[in-house]
């Protein structure tokens, strides 16, 4: 990589704009440090996502780094070094030799005989005890990687630092961990570094890194014996990895743009496929051990003599192995790369896109090596892409499949299925200036509306079931309940439930009305982890340690109260779901939910995310009339106001062992209805 272009020059500017809007956007809204901000915000952009994010480590006693990640034999640790991003202009200033200076501290830790020695840090240790495990259960054949990444916010080294770091990567090749040799490498990444990823991610045309437009793209495939196979509709044979790679280089996400997946992250796959090129022996294997890839292309020319030259071609099935590979590819030495140039080769299957009538149905046959979410799966799938068309028309946009928005945000003109829309169709004003999206995840709206129908413990516990098991999926997104769950003791296969039970897609507004029920709860309550930032400040424990921390919190009543708030949102859901389903039936689904959206204190919260309102009403005790007359009126004015009183007054799914919200309801005085 080094040496290389690695985006468009002209780019830079707008690149760096992004991301310091992201520093800023992620500082201001989670009331962040600008190290803290940067931390999260770098680890995006290098793809992590949440699921397989580092584990966060920083802080007193950490002896030198910051964050850490084991998937099988490699070990990833972090060191983060910031600096005040809204000074713009100091990002362009290289790194000095002081934002170096941890590493010889941290190999002097990893090599120290004895790791419990004076470590006081519950999450330093456990880091060495995953640390132990893992350097136990790698065979002694198999190569044990240790990468220490430096992220920095910063515009490269300085020329003595470079040096410095030479010397450290010279000095430290291999390291003994309690007795076991590793190997070690040192990264930096830089903003360079950083605004190419994004680029990679972000290009949408046939632009390479170096800013020429060209799409047509030479594969070298293997040509000895029957080098390939070839009929009317497909291409079978063995690509050189390294030109899936250049290609990769030059123009990032724009080869991947057909696939199902918008954007992979990292996973112990990547991890594994680049575990497998460490060695000669696993270099010439991988065509053998890899499932390969699958390319459609917009055209093709007959393969000769070694060469096949391919116009726009979309890699619907291999991202992993691809980005897996560009990756390592710049972790090999120098003989390495020259063997990997001429003995890697990846089996590729070539599509012409007029000969494939189904390209859905050939992505899902093809994503089998690293587990496919059925989620992505069924993305294409004609009821989701109904969704995604009527949540638009209330102007919200429905990812219907892993970083859809993503993927539509930067290139919408390529989104077929929401033509006549922009990004700039989903965005409020938000707070100073930035914009809010307004967009929903379809897990996210099935798990929520799984709580509103009265199925609480399934929403909580069974999120993955929704698109992995047909009862769930067809109840959520093809049917429509006429009744909460307490009518049928919450029996999710009750006959009664099935007679009564229409086969329809509920409404886009049924479900956003359930989603926002939930956001409104969760923004209304702490989460764990700032309800026991909250209590440490008050009760004055930052110096304590953690385990004498961590018993004072188990006896602290306040503390406690706010665990189980937070952990009450879906019951939240549940209620206002099962108020509109005794209310109105069936008829919640057309024009009641789209009233409530409009008509009551939930349209701030519908048409720019704006939680203030309620939150200002709720701390200040000031949810009486107004809210309870608006919400009654809107009721009043539809042909099911008689069921208002019985939804209110009648037995609620409380009942359920749980203190009767129903009788509480019933006996609040009007004015204080919407407290429930």
């Amino acid at each position: 990589m080094r040496g290389k272009a690695l985006y468009p020059t002209r780019q830079k500017e707008n690149l760096l704009r992004g991301l310091v809007d992201d520093l800023n956007e992620t500082k201001d809204q989670k009331g962040l440090t600008y190290y803290a901000a940067f931390r999260e915000v770098a680890l995006s952009w290098l793809g992590y996502s949440q699921d397989e994010a580092p584990t966060i480590i920083d802080g007193a006693n950490d002896r030198g780094f910051d964050a850490y990640r084991i998937s099988r034999s490699e070990i990833d640790l972090f060191q983060f070094k910031s600096q005040d991003f809204q000074k713009t202009k100091t990002l362009t200033s290289p790194a000095d030799g002081q934002l170096i200076a941890d590493i010889p501290r941290i190999v002097s830790f990893l090599q120290s005989s004895d790791f419990s020695k004076e470590v006081k840090s519950r999450r330093l240790k456990t880091f060495i005890g995953q640390l132990q495990t893992t350097l136990q259960s790698v065979p002694e054949e198999e190569i044990v990687l240790l990468r220490l990444n430096l992220v920095v916010l910063f515009d490269g080294l300085t020329l003595a630092a470079q040096n410095e770091l030479e010397l450290h990567r010279k000095q430290n090749g291999i390291i003994k961990i309690l007795g076991r040799e590793v190997m070690l490498e040192i990264d930096v990444y830089d903003i360079d570094r950083l605004l190419a990823s994004k680029w990679r991610e972000t290009n949408s045309q046939w632009v390479d890194a170096t800013g020429q437009h060209s799409d047509w793209l030479t594969f070298h495939y293997q040509s000895k014996g029957s080098a390939y196979i070839n009929d009317k509709t497909s291409l079978i044979l063995y690509v050189r990895a390294r030109d899936l790679i250049d290609a990769y280089r030059r123009f990032g996400y724009q080869i991947f743009e057909a696939n199902v997946r918008c954007e992979i992250t990292k996973s112990q796959v990547n991890d594994a496929i680049r575990q497998q090129v460490a060695t000669e022996k696993g270099i010439d294997e991988f065509k053998l051990l890899n499932n390969g890839i699958t390319i459609i292309c917009a055209n093709r020319k007959q393969p000769n003599n070694g060469r096949l030259d391919v116009m726009q071609p979309q890699i619907v099935n291999g991202l992993q192995t691809i980005t897996s590979l560009f990756e390592a590819y710049d972790s090999l030495s120098g003989e390495m790369q020259e063997y990997f140039d001429e003995k890697c080769f990846v089996l590729a299957r070539l599509y012409d896109q007029q000969t494939i009538q189904d390209v859905p149905k050939l992505v899902r046959a093809t994503n089998n090596q690293n587990k496919m979410e059925q989620r992505n799966l069924r993305s294409n799938d004609q009821d989701q892409i109904s969704f995604e068309r009527d949540f638009a028309k209330l102007t919200w946009f429905y990812e219907r499949k892993d970083f859809a928005w993503t993927a539509f945000e930067r290139s919408p003109n390529q989104w077929t299925t929401l033509k006549r829309y922009k990004d700039r169709d989903f965005k409020v004003a938000g707070r100073q200036g930035r914009p809010t999206i307004r967009r929903v995840d379809n897990q996210d709206i099935g798990q929520h509306w799984l709580a509103s129908i009265g199925h609480v413990d399934d929403a909580a516990q069974r999120r993955r079931l929704i698109f992995e098991d047909d009862k769930y999926y067809t109840r959520i997104f093809l049917s429509r309940v006429s009744k909460p769950a307490f009518d049928y003791q919450f029996q999710f296969t009750d006959p009664r439930a099935e007679e009564e039970t229409v086969l329809s897609a509920p409404s886009a507004e049924a479900l956003l009305l359930a989603h926002l029920t939930y956001r409104l709860a969760k923004e209304n309550v702490l989460t764990s982890a700032k309800a026991r930032e909250k209590i440490i400040v008050e009760r004055r424990l930052g110096n304590l340690p953690d385990d004498e921390i961590d018993q004072r919190l188990t006896r602290d009543p306040d503390y406690i109260k706010s665990l189980a708030l937070s952990a009450g949102t879906f019951l939240f859901t549940e209620l206002c779901g099962f108020l509109f389903l005794r209310a109105f039936g069936l008829d919640f689904y057309n024009k009641a939910a789209l009233g409530l959206l409009n008509q009551t204190d939930m349209e701030p919260i519908y048409r720019s995310l704006n939680f203030e309102t309620i939150k200002q009403k709720i701390s200040g005790e000031e949810l009486r009339a107004t809210t309870y007359s608006r919400c009654y009126g809107f009721f009043s004015n539809t042909s099911c106001c008689p069921s208002l009183p019985k939804a209110i007054s009648g037995e609620t799914p409380s009942s359920r062992n749980r203190p009767n919200r129903g009788s509480c309801i019933a006996n609040r005085r009007a004015g204080d209805c919407s407290r429930g």
